[in-house]
């Protein structure tokens, strides 16, 4: 593969250029003779979004990022790290390459992992950002993975698979089965490579649509990030044999580390009791990834809460629920949908809103109400079990 790298000129224009705007540069680039601006503005949009998202890499100035398209759709170092974590053994095969960054966390726990990639300048690009990073167990194979596999067996503890969501028209797939590479079809091709399989997913993909496409389905996690469900990841373990499979909520602190956790399946979540109230002294709000996980009923028990109404997927208590999978909150004050009667209770115009089960959007009611967004207030817009419209006045609850 051709060797690929910034030079020290480089290096240092973007360091110097870092937080600037990178259409004005290339705007400028006439001033900037014997560098190709265009290059390194796109470098420098693609580093702005890295910042936050992958710090590790952006404080790595010797590093090539793709474009920024590709940095906004590639594994967060936290979600890359929490992956690290389920996984471990002698060799990891990665079939799906790109970026490289779930393959360069997960390497660590391996003696040996091979990266594949069709595209050639994408392989280049992280072998040689493999090789800044210092991880010498990697080796990137510039290849049609399956194709590989099917040529010849690579004995492999874990397999890992991130399959792109469009198909050839670049228009966004619903099947597992539609994704590339097809991970359906090829599954027992890679099951005669390794017992294990990680496969991650867009969170926008159907748990239970999945569940029915897959053999030897283990586990599912739903992955929360700030408050965001971030990805599905998919178990499947060559001998377990049974049609059930566990569905984990993990949520994720900056490290990749799981702060809060809900473990279940749906015999239980079937089975769970649920108790629905007014609302009392607590309003709690579901992660993303817990909703994404489907557990409405089994979050009733597990905490001792209960449900607003059927749809609403808002719960409230009478003491405050330890460790709950989402936000918190002190009902302050139960009011009517207008905004004369919220103002008493927030002094003045200005508060958090959400809406739920209501027959009006977010955004619609700000500009009704004339909200400003922001504050320790925290409305919700929802309705109840007798069908009434509430909007709850909260505020953050202390533990």
């Amino acid at each position: 593969m051709e060797e690929t790298g910034l030079s020290d000129s480089e290096i240092a224009f973007i360091n110097k250029h870092k937080h600037e705007n990178a259409s004005q540069l290339i705007l400028k680039a006439a001033q900037f003779k014997r560098l190709d601006i265009k290059k390194l503005a796109a470098q420098i949009i693609s580093r702005q979004k890295a910042a936050k998202k992958l710090p590790d890499w952006y404080a790595n100035e010797k590093l090539i990022f793709p474009p920024a398209l590709s940095v906004e759709q590639c594994s967060s170092e936290a979600t890359a790290r929490f992956k690290a974590s389920l996984i471990s053994g002698e060799t990891l095969l990665d079939i799906t390459g790109g970026m490289g960054v779930d393959c360069f966390y997960m390497s660590r726990n391996f003696k040996a992992a091979h990266y594949f990639e069709m595209q050639e300048n994408v392989a280049a690009t992280a072998e040689y950002n493999f090789r800044q990073l210092g991880a010498e167990t990697i080796t990137v194979h510039a290849a049609n993975s399956l194709a590989a596999l099917k040529a010849e067996n690579i004995p492999a503890d874990w397999i890992y698979a991130d399959p792109a969501r469009r198909n050839e028209q670049r228009e966004k797939v619903v099947l597992l089965s539609d994704c590339t590479p097809d991970i359906v079809s090829n599954q027992e091709i890679l099951f005669e490579n390794t017992p294990n399989i990680l496969l991650k997913t867009s969170p926008l993909l159907d748990i239970d649509l999945a569940s029915r496409e897959l053999k030897n389905l283990k586990e599912v996690y739903t992955i929360g990030y700030e408050q965001e469900c971030k990805e599905l990841l998919f178990v499947l373990d060559k001998n377990h044999k049974s049609e059930g499979f566990t569905i984990k909520v993990r949520i994720l602190d900056d490290q990749g580390a799981a702060f809060k956790s809900l473990d279940f399946d749906r015999e239980t979540e079937r089975n769970a009791r649920v108790t629905y109230s007014a609302p009392i002294h607590y309003l709690y709000e579901p992660h993303a990834a817990v909703l994404k996980a489907g557990a409405f009923r089994t979050i009733c028990e597990r905490y001792a809460v209960s449900k607003l109404a059927v749809n609403s997927q808002l719960y409230t208590s009478e003491s405050l629920a330890a460790n709950f999978p989402g936000r918190s909150f002190k009902i302050t004050a139960i009011c009517k949908p207008d905004m004369r009667e919220i103002s008493k209770h927030i002094g003045g115009d200005k508060a958090n809103l959400t809406t739920r089960n209501f027959p009006a959007k977010t955004e619609e009611l700000r500009k009704k109400w004339k909200l400003k967004e922001g504050g320790e207030h925290y409305l919700f817009a929802t309705t109840l079990s007798d069908n009434a419209k509430v909007v709850i006045v909260t505020t953050k609850a202390t533990i």
